[in-house]
């Protein structure tokens, strides 16, 4: 679909003439006319105007209607609702997660020849991690300084490889903070310069509700404990494995999921052990027991370090609001957080 389709497409879908349009665009009927019959290409200020109005951005107007996208994580399953980015000349694409008790809005369905857009879809900065407060950045971005960052879901070790292929703006790493020092100068010796952001610090270890016995913890290390898990290299996993080790017992059994918050809430509801961060477990009402003292990063690709969204981006990291949010939750430490993006 050209790009006079799509406009025609989405004024229809708003239920609008091409007056209506052109009013709300401040452009001239005639203009909204040649473009739909496609006459005409509009000039960037136009097309700006033209996406704003229709609630898009004039690069996803641009896009052929069937583009070749590029998982984010891996790849893509026909029929799942993504969201869209783009990270130099790739579009890519991830799966959009529910959000509490709501759906978040997509912006494509992937098809059999590539993604087919949604009304309103438009393209993201792309942040891969799985440091739950991003998504709360994210918000306060888009409501209060304009622009849109997509937070994926993902492991540290996951949110490295997207970023070493391209296929993510940022990554959300977290560690030892001399176990990041060294994965950071191997990213700069493979893969080129990046920026590193320094949002907080907390602790790693193992949650349980606050009913369990004093020995719960002891009896996850030594591998008699059913106990939730990350998937393998993450952060809390590889602390989780480290702990075991100095223990002299075995990897415990259990399930494994995505997150920290979703570790830490299957840990409430399901009255088991989890092994999850500080701030998730108080968010949960659990007891906690720390295991290791992590510092979590933002890396960003230098070439994309400039780029206004990202700076907007780490503006709302630093800004008051976000850091009281983050202190009203608990377990962070906010001592070391970086003032600005530095490389």
């Amino acid at each position: 679909m050209a790009f006079g389709d799509r406009v025609r497409r989405l004024r229809l879908a708003a239920g609008w003439s091409q007056d209506e349009l052109a009013r709300r665009a401040g452009v001239t009927r005639q203009l909204v006319g040649a473009v739909e019959a496609g006459r005409h290409i509009p000039r960037l200020d136009a097309g700006l105007a033209l996406a704003r109005a229709l609630g898009t951005s004039a690069e996803a107007l641009a896009l052929p209607e069937h583009a070749e996208v590029t998982g984010v994580l891996g790849p893509l399953r026909i029929g799942e609702r993504v969201w869209l980015g783009r990270v130099g000349d790739r579009l890519v694409a991830a799966p959009v997660p529910s959000i509490g008790d709501d759906w978040a809005a997509a912006d494509a369905i992937v098809g059999a020849n590539g993604v087919e857009y949604l009304p309103g879809a438009e393209l993201g900065i792309v942040l891969v991690g799985c440091e739950p407060a991003m998504g709360l950045a994210a918000r306060l971005l888009e409501a209060h300084r304009g622009g849109r960052v997509l937070p994926v879901l993902a492991s540290s070790e996951a949110a490295r490889d997207a970023l070493a292929a391209g296929r993510a703006h940022g990554a959300v790493v977290h560690g030892p903070a001399e176990t990041l020092d060294a994965l950071a100068a191997q990213h700069r010796a493979t893969h080129g310069p990046l920026v590193r952001h320094r949002l907080a610090g907390w602790q790693v270890g193992l949650a349980a509700p606050p009913d369990a016995r004093r020995t719960w913890w002891r009896e996850v290390l030594a591998g008699r404990r059913n106990v939730i898990q990350r998937e393998p290299g993450a952060g809390s996993q590889v602390a989780l494995e480290r702990a075991v080790a100095a223990a002299g017992g075995a990897t415990p059994p259990g399930p494994r999921v995505a997150g920290h918050l979703e570790a830490a809430r299957l840990a409430a509801l399901e009255g088991r052990a989890a092994v999850t961060i500080e701030p998730a477990a108080l968010a949960a009402g659990l007891a906690f027991h720390p295991l290791e003292r992590h510092a979590a990063e933002l890396w960003i690709a230098l070439d994309w370090a400039d780029h206004p969204t990202l700076v907007r981006f780490g503006d709302v990291l630093t800004s008051a609001a976000f850091q009281r949010r983050l202190a009203a939750i608990g377990g962070y430490d906010l001592s070391s957080t970086s003032r600005g993006l530095a490389s």
